[in-house]
């Protein structure tokens, strides 16, 4: 061995070490810090801007009505769209759906299925 190369496993622990080393050393510094945990949670301002409760001093007026945030369907709106409904549903029922070539499609897919399975195995050397 060479005075001073160090052996193999040396240089390879090396960069390890150091990367420990630094990580150690910003969590250190990160408690070091002149700052609080209270600073990391946000508080309301003094004049209640921030989300949630504040205390106005009175109670609330529930008698105010709320606004909608959209109009209201009417009757006739709503006997529309179902009457439109039920003609979609009558013409989809009237038209099903071609079937017939299901039961060949799931039985080309199941030997491609096989075949990729016997390639993978091959692959595996199993």
């Amino acid at each position: 061995m060479k005075s001073g190369a160090g052996s193999e496993a040396d240089r390879r622990v090396r960069p390890f070490v150091a990367a420990v080393a630094l990580s150690s050393l910003l969590a250190l510094g990160a408690c070091a810090s002149d700052s609080a945990i209270e600073d990391a949670v946000p508080h309301s301002a003094s004049d209640g801007t921030y989300g949630g409760p504040r205390d106005t001093g009175r109670y609330p007026n529930l008698n105010i009505p709320q606004k909608a945030a959209t109009s209201q369907l009417t009757d006739a709106q709503v006997a529309a769209k179902t009457k439109e409904l039920d003609a979609a549903k009558a013409k989809a029922e009237a038209h099903p759906a071609d079937t017939s070539g299901i039961s060949a499609d799931a039985a080309s897919m199941r030997q491609a299925g096989k075949a990729q399975n016997q390639d993978l195995k091959d692959i595996e050397g199993q």
